[in-house]
């Protein structure tokens, strides 16, 4: 099973994840970026970040360096953003190859609610069968967030 990890991350806390996943899958790992970056101050971030969600806006996000069709599943990583994927994400996801093969999630919030974000991803995963929530490592609950890691690789594993 060749496996790639697709994530976005602007704070580090999906980066790490998607970090750990991948050396534990020994899977390939690819970050998306977007064409046009963030603004560097936190207040910008939110702004900018959130009122693309809100605005359903899907930025351009640069040439990812591997071949989807090269893999057989993707797992995928995204942060929480005005209780939506990030506009990143959904830029991978218009690609249609690409979509089908995410098999699994896992996404970072701030408080621990998931739900809109993971119904909104849903419609545009036929294939998804494993989603795992992560908190921000400001979050007391954070410490789980290894063990959870843990399960979701077995999880997938479990898939072969």
């Amino acid at each position: 099973m060749k496996r790639l990890v697709v994530y976005y991350s602007l704070s580090g806390n999906t980066k790490e994840a998607a970090e750990d996943i991948a050396k534990a899958l020994d899977a390939d790992l690819v970050r998306l970026d977007t064409v046009k970056p963030m603004p560097k101050s936190y207040a910008a971030q939110i702004l900018v970040g959130g009122g693309q969600v809100a605005m359903n806006k899907i930025p351009k996000i640069k040439k990812i360096d591997a071949d989807i069709n090269a893999y057989d599943e993707i797992i995928l990583g995204t942060p929480v953003w005005n209780s939506k994927g990030v506009p990143a994400v959904n830029a991978f996801l218009k690609d249609s190859n690409a979509a089908n093969k995410v098999k699994a999630v896992f996404i970072f919030s701030a408080g621990g609610d998931i739900k809109k974000c993971t119904d909104a991803l849903v419609t545009q995963l036929p294939n998804l069968k494993y989603t795992v929530s992560l908190l921000d490592k400001k979050h007391a609950d954070s410490v789980n967030n290894k063990s959870k890691i843990e399960g979701f690789v077995a999880d997938i594993k479990a898939m072969e």
